[in-house]
């Protein structure tokens, strides 16, 4: 009889999960974004958002909870309930906090990865007003004591593949200057506060109007939108190649069939003329992956930036 009671309650729970996958959504999905409104997590979260509520013919709420480089969003999608109505939007940093944080109060095994369509090489730029013109320019202020960088946070993708970049491979000291964001970054440098920014697309724009020279660029090729920026390989560090990505990811034991419906409606909006248009135009990289493609990318980056953030000794 128990037996039979057990069989019995594992076909309804079965049955339940998937009358709830096939009926998702029937009201509002929240995607909480680990960063604040108007940076590049946001930007590239409410771009899908629009294209997903048309979709699902459903609203989809874009909530900003900044703070800890995204873990206070992390950590609060990774209890919420695993039913399809509760999306985490952040970056990198989820993978390299797993490394840089050591009690942050969650770990990324509480959230499972949806999708990762989007990414922006890591760039380096300095004013075009100052006498830095190339990256062996770069390297000679480094080794005078006198380079000063600025980036969006101590912890980013940026600051970290940069102090890599100079400190492990170069063998030059820089001095970091860390700001809350991209923008604040930018402006520094802009004002000569520094000679030295590691941003990914936010300076994009500053480097095609001439007010600002790109450095290097850790993509694998050049970049399209800037043929003249060389990459990291091209300045003579073989190999090595950093993004930042903007990823979706949802809480543990969210049922599979809604993960499936999710990953394939994110895909399907990069088709989208619209959608690809604005990224193409933030200088954006769109990727097309199923979700298995998804978990193990998202495995080697822990495991990728994990070795950055060991060698520069940051874990906290």
């Amino acid at each position: 009889m128990t037996s039979s009671f057990a069989i019995l309650t594992s076909f309804c729970a079965i049955g339940a999960h998937a009358q709830s996958a096939d009926q998702w959504p029937n009201h509002r999905v929240s995607i909480m974004v680990g960063f604040a409104a108007g940076g590049y997590a946001d930007n590239v979260a409410r771009i899908v958002s629009r294209n997903l509520g048309e979709r699902w013919k459903q609203a989809v709420a874009i909530q900003n909870m900044a703070g800890a480089g995204g873990n206070i969003a992390a950590r609060s999608v990774s209890v919420a309930p695993p039913d399809g109505y509760t999306i985490l939007a952040t970056t990198t940093g989820l993978a390299i906090n797993e490394t840089l944080y050591k009690n942050k109060g969650f770990t990324s095994k509480g959230l499972v990865p949806i999708a990762l369509p989007i990414e922006a090489p890591e760039l380096l730029a300095t004013n075009a007003k100052g006498d830095i013109r190339t990256f062996e320019d770069v390297l000679k202020v480094a080794r005078s004591g006198k380079l000063f960088m600025s980036t969006s946070g101590i912890g980013s993708g940026s600051h970290i593949s940069a102090e890599y970049l100079f400190k492990i491979l170069a063998k030059v000291e820089v001095k970091h200057i860390p700001f809350p964001g991209g923008n604040p970054a930018m402006l520094a440098l802009m004002t000569g506060d520094v000679n030295l920014t590691a941003s990914t697309a936010t300076v994009l724009p500053s480097i095609i109007n001439g007010e600002l020279i790109g450095i290097g660029v850790g993509s694998t090729q050049r970049m399209p939108m800037l043929p003249n920026v060389p990459t990291y390989i091209e300045n003579g560090f073989p190999g090595f190649t950093a993004s930042s990505w903007v990823g979706f990811f949802a809480p543990a034991g969210t049922p599979d069939a809604i993960l499936d419906k999710m990953n394939a409606d994110i895909n399907e909006s990069l088709s989208d003329p619209e959608v690809k248009k604005q990224f193409q135009t933030m200088g954006l990289i769109s990727t097309v992956r199923n979700r298995t493609d998804t978990t193990k990318l998202f495995n080697s980056e822990v495991e990728r930036w994990g070795v950055m953030v060991n060698a520069l000794n940051l874990s906290e």
